[in-house]
């Protein structure tokens, strides 16, 4: 994958409040829209869970780290890495449900 594909740009949100947007760009180069739906971090790495905009089962999972003053979004190879990330958000949503429902 080449650098520049990796990066991703914030776009307007103003239709989505309340909502974290990110545009990426697919192998076509076509700008497609993602809700973050969480970001986490392991082992001192970030990482954010993405949703397809406009199909919620299209679900992603990035490394995220900054150079330039830009984020740049990287896929993760290491099917280790990428259980441990899985896991990760699991287990962070289980703490979640569990806190509704003691409310």
């Amino acid at each position: 994958m080449k650098k520049e594909e990796s990066l991703f740009e914030v776009v307007d949100t103003h239709d989505h409040a309340q909502e974290d947007i990110v545009e990426l760009f697919d192998d076509n180069g076509n700008p497609v829209k993602f809700n973050i739906i969480a970001t986490l971090e392991l082992d001192e790495q970030e990482y954010a869970i993405l949703s397809n905009v406009e199909d919620e089962d299209e679900v992603l999972i990035f490394k995220v780290s900054e150079e330039d003053e830009e984020f740049i979004f990287e896929t993760i190879s290491d099917e280790d890495e990428l259980e441990s990330v899985i896991q990760a958000y699991n287990e962070l949503m289980d703490e979640m449900e569990a806190e509704e429902g003691q409310e």
